[in-house]
């Protein structure tokens, strides 16, 4: 199905990251933290991003080394496509489910996410200690 949307997993899945707070800007350092992925990969998901004019870059005016990427509203709306062409699916999966059940499993998921955000740090250090 993200086929159709011409908008491969990881490239959705950053503009996905974006969507959620568009006025804020990232940094490559700031989306290999959040993605756990190294700068290579978010810099290359990020170069074919912005190749498609999904994403913008701004420079730091403080600092004139750092840019800052933004989501454009042709990337607002290549996600917006590339979920209407996931929707159908989604619809299938959850159609027996009511909407509280629904709701409630959303709920714990950005629970779970949020809290795996938060705790980053620690549970690598603990990985990595083990």
């Amino acid at each position: 199905m993200m086929a159709e949307s011409n908008l491969p997993l990881p490239q959705f899945t950053m503009l996905n990251h974006f969507k959620r707070n568009p006025a804020s800007g990232h940094t490559i350092t700031q989306l290999a933290a959040a993605f756990q992925a190294n700068q290579p990969a978010i810099t290359k998901t990020v170069q074919h991003l912005v190749k498609k004019g999904y994403l913008d870059i701004q420079v730091s005016k403080e600092d004139k080394r750092v840019k800052y990427h933004f989501i454009t509203e042709a990337g607002v709306e290549a996600h917006q496509k590339a979920i209407a062409c996931i929707l159908p699916d989604a619809q299938l999966i959850f159609a027996e489910w009511s909407v509280e059940e629904v709701e409630t499993l959303h709920q714990s998921l950005f629970r779970l996410k949020n809290w795996l955000d938060d705790h980053r740090d620690i549970i690598v250090e603990e990985i990595n200690q083990a």
